[in-house]
């Protein structure tokens, strides 16, 4: 019992700090369009989830590498450093490097769901492929190490991949787990510092392709699901109907350890204007366990209450 109270009063806090969180300043994301949660109901875990799926899907596609607009280009702003915008911050390395575009020695693209889990050939149907909700850039080396890992917790007997000091942090550590990823066989990992972000990515991932076909071009799509059994995911040469990423208990652990941050933040806003549809569980975190876990908090009502705090104008001296 304790146990519950103690969790519904972290979630009550969750949703304080995220009315008054601001998403104004040079460098921060701005608050959603006024009206753009107005259809999504979260009074039960099915009505959320289908009420997103129906905003969120259909978005606009990228292209992953062409002379025009494409993944890197958005990216590159997505992930740009906050203080100065000719770097990026990679993810897992947590390192700053100067932005050299596509082809470059330093940083690539990563898929934190791994395309060999669904999607592995690019063309102009594969959606997923070039999402860039779930892309991040990413030290090259680092992302050799991830590969096609499964995203869950490890312990003291994995591979430290640290992250670097002077990057916006500074309490580095070698001791297990402190601000560093860890891997072994099949596992990564993600700091402290971004488990969160890759979580919610791949919560979106999850709600975004449920299957069926794109509603203005008409091109299917797969049906991502997020899973606690290993052995529903498999990798593949061809692009799949169906396909799994985990672990889910894992990742709905990293989104409560890991809040949203203005990074994040900026992350959504930049892929918003280049895709034309937003990752939800950023503007609203406390969705992840209503859709996930069945715990939801509003009645409609109160959701237009919220969803207008969030809108308004808030002020920071961050």
């Amino acid at each position: 019992m304790q146990d519950t109270i103690q969790h519904v009063l972290s979630r009550t806090l969750a949703i304080f700090l995220v009315i008054l969180v601001p998403w104004a300043g040079p460098g921060d994301a701005a608050a959603p369009a006024e009206g753009y949660y107005n259809s999504v109901d979260p009074t039960s875990a099915l009505t959320l989830r289908r009420t997103l799926h129906e905003l969120i899907d259909d978005h606009r596609r990228l292209p992953y590498t062409a002379n025009a607009r494409d993944t890197w280009d958005v990216l590159e702003a997505a992930d740009q450093h906050r203080r100065d915008d000719q770097q990026i911050l990679d993810i897992y390395r947590n390192t700053t490097y100067l932005k050299a575009g596509g082809g470059n020695a330093n940083y690539s693209r990563e898929h934190s769901w791994p395309k060999s889990y669904g999607f592995p050939n690019d063309n102009v149907g594969n959606y997923p492929y070039t999402d860039c909700h779930h892309l991040f850039l990413v030290d090259r080396r680092y992302n050799s190490s991830r590969h096609n890992k499964l995203y869950r917790s490890c312990d003291e007997s994995c591979m430290e991949r640290p992250t670097e000091n002077g990057a916006q942090r500074s309490d580095q550590s070698r001791n297990y787990p402190g601000s560093s990823n860890w891997t072994r066989a099949g596992i990564w990992e993600t700091w402290i510092g971004r488990r969160g972000d890759v979580a919610r990515a791949l919560f979106y991932m999850d709600v975004r392709y449920e299957g069926g076909a794109h509603g203005r071009t008409a091109f299917v799509e797969p049906d991502l699901i997020l899973t606690d059994d290993p052995s529903l995911v498999v990798s593949s040469t061809a692009n799949q109907a169906k396909a799994y990423m985990g672990r889910l208990s894992d990742l709905l652990q990293w989104h409560e350890e890991d809040p949203v941050d203005k990074r994040e933040k900026h992350h959504n806003e930049t892929v918003f204007e280049a895709q034309g549809n937003r990752n939800p569980f950023v503007d609203h975190p406390e969705w992840v366990l209503c859709v996930f876990r069945g715990e939801c908090l509003y009645s409609s009502y109160e959701f237009v209450d919220q969803d207008v705090a969030l809108r308004s104008d808030v002020t920071s001296t961050d």
